[in-house]
C-alpha cells in the first residue's frame, strides 16, 4: 500500500476519534506542534525514519519530547503508530491530518511567492482572492520570498497556479519569439 494511502488512513482515524471525543482543536494543535518539531529538527525526522533504532526506543523518544505537552490521545496515537512499525510515516500523517482538518473546517490552503515580505494589506488581498476562487471564507496563506521572480507573484491553490511574475511573463515572451 502506498505511503500516502497509509498516512491518509491513520490521519482519518485520528481525526474521527478527535471529533468523537470533542477534541478536534486540541488534537490539531498537538499535530501542528509535532509538524513544527519535524520541520525545525531534521535529526528528529531522520530518527523516525532510521531502521536501526527499534520501535520501543522511538516510542520512548516521542514520549520524552511530547508527554505533558500534548493530549493523552495524541500520545497514545504515537504509541500505536510505533507499535505498528509506521513511525517513519508520522510526518506524512501529520500533513494529511492537517489537510483533512482544513477540509472539515472549510479552510483553503494557498501558497504565494513574492519578491518581498507581504504587508497586512497585501496579505488580506491574497486571502480575498483565494476566498473568491474557492468559496471558503477562511484561508490559510503560506508565504514564500523568491527573488528570482523579479516582480509580481505566483499563487498556488490546490492544483492551480496563477503566475503573474515578471519571470513568468519573460518566459512567455521568449516562447513566443522562438
Amino acid at each position: 500500500m502506498s505511503e500516502y494511502r497509509v498516512a491518509s488512513r491513520y490521519a482519518k482515524s485520528l481525526i474521527t476519534l478527535a471529533q468523537e471525543q470533542g477534541l478536534l482543536e486540541e488534537i490539531h494543535n498537538d499535530i501542528q506542534l509535532f509538524s513544527k518539531v519535524c520541520h525545525e529538527n531534521r535529526d528528529f525526522t531522520m530518527m523516525l525514519k532510521n531502521p536501526i533504532i527499534n520501535n520501543y526506543m522511538k516510542s520512548q523518544i516521542l514520549r520524552e519530547i511530547f508527554e505533558g505537552r500534548v493530549h493523552e490521545i495524541t500520545t497514545a496515537f504515537f504509541d500505536i503508530v510505533t507499535k505498528k512499525n509506521r513511525e517513519m510515516l508520522l510526518p506524512e500523517i501529520s500533513s494529511e491530518f492537517h489537510l483533512q482538518y482544513n477540509i472539515i473546517n472549510e479552510i483553503s490552503l494557498a501558497n504565494v511567492a513574492t519578491v518581498f515580505q507581504l504587508d497586512d494589506s497585501l496579505r488580506d488581498d491574497f486571502k480575498h482572492l483565494v476566498a473568491h476562487f474557492t468559496g471558503n471564507k477562511t484561508v490559510e496563506l503560506k508565504e514564500e520570498i523568491n527573488e528570482e521572480l523579479i516582480g509580481g507573484y505566483v499563487l498556488k491553490l490546490g492544483g492551480k497556479q496563477i503566475d503573474e511574475s515578471l519571470k513568468g511573463k519573460l518566459k512567455e515572451l521568449k516562447l513566443k519569439f522562438s
